[in-house]
């Protein structure tokens, strides 16, 4: 069996329909209970979750369990009290880690962020060796993530368990929220969901920036396949950047978004004004320890192409968005 912590949230339903339909026997575990019609109507396990909460453990079975995977995470998007990000992000790893050793459980995976690189300038990609550097508004998030990040190492060093942390750019997929949101449900679209706006009605997109640039995204189908190749390796423990390991500029990203997006209304003229302030840095990802030790590579790198799987996701609209956003604020995305 393999316990999801987090079940609930963006990556989690995915992962759960795609494990079940990859053979594996899976219980989704989450707070939310807006999702459970989702889990119904999918046929999976699931069971109301709250990593906050010691009894809940004390619920979970702990018979059969070849992993967990712990995506339980409070995001540095969504506006909340410092404490908050600890509580969850962090404690709820050590929780999560002190349940599997307690009950012999012998895998724990868990998701990071490419987050902790936040303040790293380089020319080459960006690697597992390159030290945790970061600055601005998500340090605190940032700083949670590290922390659990070194609990997960603890364990592995100290009990043996062997421990996958993957460190995750940008996940693009239907259904992820990219904007900021606060706890009154306001939200900041992102310049993804402005695009992809202006795109759907033909309507001309500006780029702000100098066109040099560059941000390395990675699809939520390739980061399924990084978790079911973390639960399938043996022997293997560390942290590892998932990512595509190619990057575009955000002139390249509106072109593509453009050209897959277009309706009869017209495909969107993108231009380009380097007068305003656009992306301060890029980042391209180092991925060659997680091709070589979890026998993972991304099959949408290709930009164009994730778009185009995007579009059937976002038309079929079956991994819909749960947030409380309101409602005139939604993004066309959702």
């Amino acid at each position: 069996m393999i316990l999801i912590v987090g079940g609930t949230g963006y990556i989690g339903r995915y992962l759960s329909i795609y494990l079940k339909e990859k053979g594996y026997d899976v219980l989704a575990l989450g707070r939310s209970e807006k999702v459970k019609d989702f889990f119904e109507e999918n046929n999976i396990r699931f069971e109301k979750f709250d990593i906050e909460k010691d009894e809940d453990f004390e619920k979970l079975p702990t018979e059969n369990i070849e992993a967990i995977v712990n995506l339980a995470s409070i995001i540095a998007e969504h506006e909340t009290p410092v404490k908050k990000f600890f509580d969850v992000n962090t404690i709820g790893a050590y929780k999560v880690l002190e349940f599997a050793r307690k009950n012999n459980i012998k895998k724990v995976i868990m998701t990071s962020s490419h987050k902790v690189y936040n303040a790293i300038e380089k020319d080459g990609p960006i690697s597992e060796q390159d030290k945790e550097c970061f600055k601005g508004d998500h340090t605190p998030y940032i700083i949670s993530k590290i922390a659990a990040e070194q609990f997960m190492e603890y364990y592995h060093k100290e009990f043996g368990l062997e421990t996958i942390t993957l460190r995750l750019t940008g996940v693009h997929g239907y259904g992820e929220i990219l904007g900021f949101l606060t706890k009154e449900g306001d939200y900041t679209k992102s310049t993804f969901e402005i695009f992809f706006e202006k795109a759907l009605k033909g309507e001309d997109i500006e780029v702000w920036g100098k066109n040099d640039v560059k941000r390395d995204h990675v699809y939520i189908k390739d980061v399924l396949n990084a978790i079911e190749c973390s639960i399938m390796a043996k022997g293997v423990s560390g942290i590892f950047n998932i990512a595509s390991g190619k990057g575009y500029t955000l002139y390249e990203e509106a072109k593509y978004i453009a050209k897959v997006f277009a309706t009869d209304k017209g495909e969107s003229k993108v231009t380009l004004n380097e007068n305003k302030p656009g992306l301060s840095r890029g980042y391209v990802y180092d991925i060659e320890k997680a091709n070589r030790e979890l026998k993972w590579e991304p099959k949408f790198a290709d930009y164009e192409k994730m778009l185009r799987d995007y579009k059937k996701e976002w038309e079929e609209k079956k991994f819909k968005n749960y947030h409380n956003i309101k409602e005139e604020q939604k993004p066309a995305t959702f």
